[in-house]
Formats: structure tokens, C-alpha cells, sequence
């Protein structure tokens, strides 16, 4: 077979038509061009054009993957995901994970880090619930533990809880609708549990604002 045309899509300019013996063959991303240097009236093979192909899925692994990226930063896993959801091949997710990694696109580390700073900014969280969340999105554990050992910590958890507390204490006692202070007790340890934070960090922190009173309460 021979290339008798090789035509530059109007919509996608990245992008190139290949023609062999005079017809359409196939669609294939510039860089595929590129790499294997064809020309109008190179001599193709079968072979080259299952590589071709190949090459050309991975091509779209890439730019699929840049896009998202893009969006927002992206764990490994995310990206394995979504690559897999569009049906690609797993040895070119394999590759395509593999070259997002080398040029630093995809770092699991930097995107935990990234993670605790914005999360934190917006909302009261232990540490606890961080560590489940980085793990629900595919972080290695030992990369967790040694972030949230280098970003935060045992005092800073405590200081976050205690402001938290602080702020819903303020806010049910200006509020018109009176609240018993037990039922404030309650309110507030219940938030905190559900944000993950352990009794042992909990229980002080209620004794110090309700001023040590003797509050019935229940541990979890």
C-alpha cells in the first residue's frame, strides 16, 4: 500500500486524514505522523498500521488525560478511571499513566498536599476524615501518613475542632429559637464525630466551653 495523501482536518488541525492507494484509510493525531516519519508516497504495511493505530490510541489516552488534568489536579487513580471508563486499552492506560508521571503531571504527593491545604481552608476536619478521603482517591497510605505528619498537626487538629465547637456554641446561643445547653452539648459533639475527630479530642474541648458543667452526654 502506498500514502497518496496525507490531508490536515479543518475542524481538528492537530489532526491528519491518511490516504493509501487513493482512499481514506484512517484519522490519526499529527504526532503519529511525526514519529514515523511518512510522507506522500512511502510504502506502508499492514504492520505499521496496527502500529499506527496503537500509537494512535495512546495519543488519545494522553490528550484525554491533559484535559482533565487541566480541569483540575488529578491522583493517579482518578485518571486510571476515567481513562478505563473510555474504553482504552490497559496497556495504554499503563503508558499513558506512566508518561503523565514522568513530567510531573500526575503526583500523588503534591496532590495531597494541595488537598489538606484547600480542604482545610474551607472546612473542620481531622485528620481522620483527611486520610479516608486521600484513600478514597486512590493514595498510597505511607504517602498520606508522611503529609499529614509534615502538614498537620496533633495541636492543629485540636485547634480546628475547638474553633469549630467555638462557632456553633456562638451561634446557638444568639439564637432567637432557644436551645438547651444539653441539647447544645449534644449538637456540637455530634458535628464533630461526623467530621472525624476522636472522643479523646472531642470531650475536653466540650468541657472547656460549656465551663466543666456536669452535661449528660453520650460517647460514641
Amino acid at each position: 500500500m502506498t500514502i497518496t495523501k496525507i490531508e490536515r482536518q479543518k475542524r481538528h488541525p492537530d489532526r491528519v486524514n491518511l490516504y493509501l492507494d487513493g482512499k481514506f484509510a484512517l484519522g490519526v493525531h499529527q504526532e503519529v505522523i511525526v514519529k514515523y516519519g511518512l510522507r506522500k508516497g512511502d510504502k506502508i504495511s499492514k504492520e505499521l498500521i496496527d502500529k499506527l493505530v496503537l500509537h494512535e490510541e495512546y495519543a488519545l489516552a494522553k490528550q484525554k488525560a491533559i484535559r482533565l488534568m487541566n480541569r483540575r489536579q488529578r491522583t493517579e487513580k482518578e485518571i486510571r478511571s476515567k481513562l478505563i471508563e473510555k474504553e482504552f486499552h490497559p496497556a495504554i492506560v499503563d503508558e499513558t499513566i506512566k508518561h503523565l508521571k514522568t513530567i510531573k503531571l500526575i503526583n500523588d504527593e503534591a496532590y495531597a498536599r494541595a488537598y489538606i491545604h484547600d480542604v482545610l481552608l474551607k472546612r473542620s476536619l481531622s485528620r481522620k476524615y483527611l486520610k479516608q478521603q486521600l484513600q478514597s482517591k486512590g493514595v498510597d497510605k505511607l504517602i498520606i501518613e508522611k503529609v499529614l505528619d509534615e502538614n498537620f498537626s496533633p495541636d492543629q487538629e485540636i485547634k480546628i475542632a475547638r474553633e469549630a465547637a467555638e462557632k456553633l456554641l456562638e451561634r446557638y446561643q444568639s439564637s432567637l429559637k432557644k436551645i438547651e445547653p444539653e441539647k447544645q452539648y449534644r449538637r456540637i459533639a455530634q458535628y464533630l464525630i461526623r467530621h472525624g475527630f476522636s472522643w479523646t479530642i472531642i470531650l475536653p474541648i466540650l468541657n472547656k466551653i460549656f465551663n466543666n458543667k456536669a452535661i449528660t452526654h453520650i460517647e460514641p
